[in-house]
């Protein structure tokens, strides 16, 4: 199932309904693009946390709460559900983003699969400049993953939702 850790079906028997939702609104969304609107950037975990920290783009955790509690969010990101309806989670881009959706936006979930599935609706409703950090935080076919890479993780708890990154960047 697109959008599923391995994990998901000896950890829950039943599927999730809000990560079915969420899944399903993207792949609605993928229906809707012309030919060669999936056309991704992809970036891997060390490149992605390398710009990140620069400033160079902003790095964005879409997966859930839940695994943010189990794995860790990369040091680098901020973390903003895709698990939500639609325009709270474009609210919470454009705030990060400053309003700026021209802005280099990097998404990472837990093997990229969300992630390929996010970059073309993102760009349909106008974030220029979307990269998908195709690896994920787990890895799979697309490499490593950012925890297998050593890459720093930071703790998460509600209200931890901007990236330690320098004070100078902050």
């Amino acid at each position: 199932m697109i959008g599923c850790r391995d994990t998901d079906s000896v950890a829950s028997p039943t599927p999730r309904p809000r990560l079915l939702l969420g899944v399903a609104a993207a792949l609605a969304l993928l229906a809707l693009l012309p030919v060669g609107a999936l056309a991704t950037d992809k970036i891997s975990a060390a490149e992605a946390h390398a710009k990140a920290s620069s400033g160079a783009i902003t790095l964005i955790d879409v997966r859930t709460p839940d695994e943010w509690k189990q794995t860790g969010v990369p040091a680098s990101a901020y973390t903003i559900t895709m698990h939500q309806p639609g325009p709270q989670f474009l609210a919470q881009l454009d705030a990060v983003l400053g309003g700026d959706r021209t802005k280099p936006v990097a998404v990472i979930c837990h093997t990229g699969s969300r992630t390929g599935a996010l970059v073309g609706p993102m760009r349909q409703v106008g974030f220029a400049n979307v990269i998908d950090v195709s690896e994920g935080m787990a890895g799979g076919r697309n490499g490593t993953g950012w925890a297998k890479s050593g890459l720093p993780i930071r703790r998460w708890a509600p209200g931890q939702d901007k990236p330690q990154l320098p004070s100078k960047l902050d």
